[in-house]
């Protein structure tokens, strides 16, 4: 029951990690002319990439528990 509840968890982070990725691409096309930051990742690629990398934590997790 556990590893059904992690997989769900996982799967979502990983949805959140693609939809904050769409956010941040459109976003960009609308301000592409806007004066933006060399070196600083954008907030919602920040948090797509926590995302992604806790998803791929937990999916370690849970494939662990299979073994």
């Amino acid at each position: 029951m556990l590893t059904i509840i992690l997989l769900i968890l996982n799967f979502t982070l990983f949805i959140l990690g693609f939809i904050f990725i769409i956010l941040d691409l459109k976003n960009y096309t609308e301000n592409r002319y806007s004066n933006l930051k060399g070196n600083e990742l954008p907030k919602r690629s920040s948090k797509s990439l926590l995302f992604s990398l806790v998803a791929l934590l937990l999916a370690v997790v849970v494939s662990l528990a299979y073994y």
